[in-house]
């Protein structure tokens, strides 16, 4: 019975192993993808209870928006992982590391603001003029003069 242990135990630990050996070229800041998932969660949240305060709550706009956001943040932190840990000749680059952390602050003040004006949505607490702030860029991050789209 011991010798049967032994051997499904090796059969797990090959995939593994081998999982965990390619992860790292995936994410190594498990730090920051806690704190990005924290705010998802949140910002999720608050938009839900928004859209059905508002009685407009779609599951299909929320699925197909909750996976493009992920989608997009799962590509931006590979990303930011590449360019913070890729090497040349054996040594690591460090002239890309300002793009990786900028990356993840881009997509920690993203979450952040969405959460502030989903919060401002069910309960008005911070004043116009800030949220008018956030309203002068699109979607896109353009600069929209004052607010006008």
């Amino acid at each position: 019975m011991k010798l049967r242990n032994i051997k499904m135990s090796c059969i797990a630990a090959i995939p593994l192993t081998a999982i965990t050996d390619y992860t790292k070229y995936l994410v190594q800041d498990w730090e920051f993808a806690k704190w990005i998932a924290v705010l998802v969660v949140v910002d999720t949240a608050l938009g839900m209870v928004k859209h059905v305060i508002r009685k407009d709550l779609s599951s299909e706009d929320f699925w197909g928006g909750f996976a493009k956001k992920i989608f997009v943040y799962i590509v931006l932190m590979i990303l930011s992982n590449v360019l913070a840990n890729y090497t040349i000749e054996g040594e690591a680059v460090g002239a890309t590391g300002w793009m990786s952390k900028y990356l993840c602050i881009f997509m920690i003040v993203r979450e952040a603001i969405s959460v502030l004006e989903n919060t401002n949505a069910i309960y008005p607490i911070l004043p116009k003029s800030l949220m008018k702030k956030f309203k002068d860029f699109g979607d896109k991050g353009e600069y929209l003069k004052g607010g006008e789209e």
